[in-house]
């Protein structure tokens, strides 16, 4: 999660300097391959068997972990989109979330 306003920074300044991938669908694209990461990231640590057996506790927590992630993941981006208004109205990233 420490790595995410960074990653986030990178591909703005993709948007902003590329002259090749700084369309609307290929930023939504990049920035859907970053949250299909997290995902994939959450679900590495999700043990099934450990559910399945009745030991819920340790995946509870997990899933909790994971459902946090991912609010932080929105909430940073919502805050660069934020920031991106004020600094750059000319610039802004108007990108359905639900694509994302």
């Amino acid at each position: 999660s420490q790595h995410l306003p960074k990653i986030l920074d990178l591909v703005r300044m993709i948007w902003s300097l590329s002259q090749h991938y700084n369309t609307q669908e290929r930023i939504t694209g990049l920035l859907r391959k970053v949250s299909n990461e997290i995902i994939l990231r959450c679900c590495d640590h999700i043990n099934l068997g450990q559910i399945f057996a009745g030991e819920v506790e340790e995946p509870t927590k997990i899933l909790q972990q994971s459902i946090k992630s991912g609010e932080l993941w929105k909430d940073i981006y919502r805050g660069l989109v934020g920031r991106m208004q004020i600094v750059s109205p000319d610039n802004l990233w108007d990108f359905d979330e639900s694509r994302i």
